[in-house]
């Protein structure tokens, strides 16, 4: 055990920790100094860091928790259990986080707590935003711990205390687990909500906050709280399609909450077992793409490798990092300048049914996006999108993807073409990828004539005016 309470710089046993927020943990006497700290720029003294950002500042707090490990004079299954207990979920850490007060966390726990408490749980000291909390790497020597700990000694249950579930509903996103769910809370909203598409859901009365907080699924793979979205209809919701999004982040505006979320996987509804107007309790299957629709099998979600293309970023300050505040995010927001993925790829691909009609999408995107703005009437669209189109659109809804990439060219296209909300809900209930693909073609075709309807009423107009 005291081989891993090592410092990240001088390599020697930690004396006096402080866990710093890319996840190394370090002496307080291999820090800069206090003047450094006043300075506008600011260098991880860990080498091995690649963060960009760190929740510094001139006021620093040793990690408790890694220090009562290190006093420790015999450490044995209780004492070690104790050190290593999440004071909100009241059980064994699992993906801990180290606050820059000292205090470690479970991610899951201290993510949904931040939902409803601004302060820590153990000093009241301001906690950093939802967002910094969901790109926080684990602090690295807890996880180290843990893992020896859970192969040397199997946890005690009878010296730890009832756990305390932050949430009492889980959920995976991996194919082969269970992918049938009972008794879920869902939210209705008025439109249909896509994969990969990014909402801003605002959360204002008192009992809509309370039914979004119970309604909170943990994803242990992404680390994230996640909930079901379907759309709002009079008929009975059995057997309607909806959305799993993810909770990107989360804005306190007094006693009012605004939620972003990005979509992630199509669910159907099996089952109703109580509704209202606003909510849905029910039975509910997750509908995964198939596998032979993807790029390639992952740990991560589809939706994490869904930006093919190759982003060309501004120049980043490599040794030059600045202090960010607790509500700042984890890393530098990097200006991008948007780019078109090479259609076809470079890489040799299996060119399937699916893929050549997303290489057909990508084709009119690219159209659009290369067409050269004009106040002429030449063309059935010059002049009316074009690179400024493109560039507002992936500043909302990311890169657009690679060709071949056809289950995240479908959704994306989905969620950036001009169609109604039922045209959508119609997409998201169709099981096969080639048939989606096949109605965003038939958007297109539909696009192109009444671009081409509009273009020839103009230059009728023009030639009477004309006259």
């Amino acid at each position: 055990m005291a081989l891993l309470l090592n410092c990240s710089v001088c390599q020697h046993q930690l004396v006096d920790p402080v866990t710093l927020s890319c996840g190394f943990t370090v002496c307080l006497t291999c820090l800069p100094s206090q003047e450094e700290f006043q300075r506008s720029t600011f260098v991880c003294p860990v080498k091995q860091c690649n963060k960009e950002t760190h929740l510094f500042g001139p006021n620093l707090y040793l990690d408790n928790c890694i220090s009562q490990i290190i006093k420790l004079e015999q450490p044995d299954a209780q004492n070690i259990t104790e050190s290593l207990q999440c004071s909100i979920g009241n059980h064994l850490l699992q993906f801990p986080i180290t606050s820059h007060c000292g205090h470690s966390f479970c991610k899951l726990c201290v993510l949904q707590y931040k939902i409803s408490n601004d302060s820590c749980k153990k000093c009241q000291k301001r906690l950093p935003s939802y967002q910094f909390i969901q790109h926080q790497p684990p602090t690295l020597i807890l996880q180290q711990v843990l893992l020896a700990y859970n192969q040397n000694q199997a946890p005690q249950t009878d010296n730890i205390a009832a756990a305390n579930h932050i949430s009492n509903m889980s959920i995976s996103f991996d194919p082969s687990s269970n992918a049938s769910y009972k008794a879920i809370p869902i939210f209705l909203t008025d439109f249909a909500v896509l994969p990969s598409q990014k909402l801003r859901i605002p959360i204002y009365s008192e009992p809509h906050r309370t039914f979004f907080i119970n309604s909170l699924l943990n994803c242990k793979e992404l680390q994230s709280l996640c909930f079901g979205i379907v759309s709002r209809d009079k008929a009975n919701h059995k057997g309607r399609f909806g959305t799993m999004v993810k909770i990107n982040s989360v804005e306190q505006r007094g006693n009012d909450l605004v939620i972003d979320v990005v979509g992630l996987d199509r669910f159907q509804v099996t089952s109703v077992l109580r509704e209202t107007d606003d909510f849905l309790q029910a039975d509910l299957e997750i509908k995964f793409e198939d596998q032979q629709d993807l790029l390639s099998a992952s740990n991560s979600h589809w939706i994490d490798h869904r930006q093919q293309a190759v982003v060309k970023q501004l120049p980043s300050k490599t040794d030059s990092r600045l202090p960010p505040s607790p509500d700042s995010p984890m890393e530098d927001v990097v200006a991008t300048v948007p780019t078109l993925p090479s259609s076809p790829p470079a890489e040799p691909v299996i060119y399937t049914p699916a893929i050549k009609l997303s290489n057909r999408i990508h084709d009119f995107i690219s159209d659009l996006a290369h067409s050269t703005p004009s106040i002429s009437f030449c063309s059935a669209i010059e002049g009316l999108l074009g690179p400024v189109w493109l560039e507002s659109v992936q500043g909302l809804h990311g890169t657009l993807p690679a060709a071949d990439n056809a289950v995240a060219m479908c959704w994306w296209s989905a969620v950036v073409l001009p169609v109604s909300n039922t045209d959508r809900y119609h997409l998201l209930a169709t099981e096969s990828l080639q048939d989606r693909l096949d109605i965003i073609l038939s958007w297109i075709d539909d696009l192109k004539f009444q671009w081409g309807n509009c273009r020839r009423t103009v230059i009728n107009s023009a030639a009477k005016v004309g006259q």
